[in-house]
């Protein structure tokens, strides 16, 4: 870990320099939940988007690395302009544009879903092969999922009567529940894809934040754009997003497919509930108090449609007295 959390302006500097670039002016900001730094800096007719990973500097090449798979399958993402290894920081052009949430309640919300599920399609469909990109065990999503949980009902341990005894029970039911999402074959995945992480930009969605790609469970990618922990889609537009996804696999399996695009979703939104815990241990408090009831209204959404009635029950009283 880089001790010096700063990131290094000279070099950037010389960069535009070289480039004959002036700049006129740039900001900091904080633009997610991630430790990543930014710097937002403006030319007379250009802005530019300097990202460092001077807080998480093993993700500075995953990140270079992350844009040249999806560049390859024709994704759309912003062009990385110059990168140094000794800052570990990018400069790329600035869409001008904030991401796609600004669009959650215009007529171009479903556009955005549309093509961003098309993006998957593609991904899905790619025959390339990437060696620099990690492949995630197969029982990632299960174990995220009981730790989510577990970090959750720990932190909360003092509202919940006999919590140590219904944890246990939960424990042993998810992991009995989660058998069937270990055995898939992996496909690329972006691991974090939903619409915080799309900018909708000149009628085209880009995909950021997107240094975590690695080859994981075929169906994440889909259940995390429609099941959003942060916010909740119409019964119609989840229906409609899936449809369009699934559009090409057959009526008989498509249920198959929708239940274990629930089943995903389940795992990874119990993993959000105790990643909203560690961000709020962190300071970072907003996340818990924003969007829990959304999280658990995802997972109880989940529940109902696979039938897991032993398990509505159990997560049911942790819901209820963690409100």
């Amino acid at each position: 870990m880089v001790k010096n959390n700063k990131i290094n302006l000279d070099k950037i500097k010389n960069y535009f320099l070289e480039k004959n670039i002036k700049i006129q002016s740039f900001k900091k900001f904080n633009s997610d939940a991630s430790n990543k730094e930014f710097r937002l800096y403006e030319s007379l007719t250009d802005k530019y988007l300097v990202l460092s990973f001077v807080n998480q500097p093993k993700d500075f090449k995953k990140y270079i690395n992350a844009t040249k798979a999806l560049e390859v399958i024709g994704i759309p993402v912003p062009e990385i302009l110059y990168s140094n290894n000794s800052t570990v920081s990018v400069v790329m052009n600035y869409l001008p544009s904030n991401n796609a949430t600004q669009y959650i309640k215009s007529r171009y919300l479903k556009t955005i879903l549309l093509e961003a599920s098309s993006h998957l399609v593609k991904i899905k469909n790619n025959r390339s092969k990437f060696k620099n990109t990690s492949l995630r065990p197969k029982n990632a999503l299960s174990k995220s999922a009981v730790w989510g949980i577990n970090f959750y009902v720990n932190h909360y341990k003092r509202k919940i009567d006999s919590y140590d005894f219904i944890l246990n029970l939960l424990l042993k039911n998810l992991k009995k529940t989660f058998k069937k999402i270990s055995i898939y074959q992996p496909i690329l995945t972006h691991g974090d894809y939903f619409i915080d992480n799309l900018i909708f930009y000149k009628k085209k969605v880009w995909v950021i934040d997107h240094q975590d790609l690695s080859y994981d469970h075929p169906l994440l990618d889909i259940a995390s754009l429609v099941f959003d922990a942060r916010r909740i889609y119409s019964k119609k537009m989840i229906n409609d997003i899936l449809d369009f996804y699934l559009k090409n696999i057959k009526p008989s399996k498509k249920k198959a497919m929708i239940d274990d695009i629930h089943l995903v979703s389940l795992a990874r939104n119990l993993r959000i509930l105790g990643a909203w815990i560690y961000l709020n241990k962190k300071g970072k408090t907003i996340y818990l108090k924003n969007f829990k009831q959304n999280t658990w209204h995802q997972i109880n959404l989940h529940i109902d449609h696979l039938k897991l009635y032993e398990l509505r029950d159990l997560l049911g009283i942790i819901h209820q007295e963690t409100l």
